[in-house]
């Protein structure tokens, strides 16, 4: 009678563990927004150049004004995606500024939108399933 309770114990612990162990990992919400609020924040406040730092640019960029560090919006795109793609290691992602889209999600964990110039930034990053 022992004999049996060890062995259905131990059904049971292993039934238990295989369920954890056959579980994709996913990342905690609560986790994937506070990175995407962290890179938001941190990103805005990067500088670029003497005194100016993305969230200046974006304004510019936004309201069609001359870059003091870019000669177009182009090159201002492209620094930003060099540096979420830089911050965030394989993971997909979504930026969006005034008329200024990078990156694609569908299903997506997105930061608290900031308001600068003549729109918001928001950025997200994509969820894996």
């Amino acid at each position: 009678m022992g004999l049996v309770i060890i062995v259905a114990l131990l059904v049971f612990i292993l039934i238990f563990a295989l369920s954890f162990l056959i579980k994709p990992k996913q990342e905690n919400e609560d986790i994937l927004k506070l990175k995407a609020n962290s890179l938001r924040s941190s990103l805005l406040k990067t500088s670029l150049c003497e005194d100016f730092t993305i969230r200046d640019e974006l304004e510019k960029c936004s309201n069609n004004i001359p870059l003091e560090c870019f000669n177009n919006c182009n090159e201002l795109k492209q620094e930003i995606v060099k540096i979420i793609e830089r911050s965030l290691e394989k993971e997909k992602y979504y930026f969006k500024s005034g008329n200024i889209e990078l990156g694609f999600c569908e299903e997506k964990i997105t930061s608290v939108s900031q308001y600068i110039g003549e729109g918001f930034v928001e950025l997200a990053i994509c969820r894996w399933f």
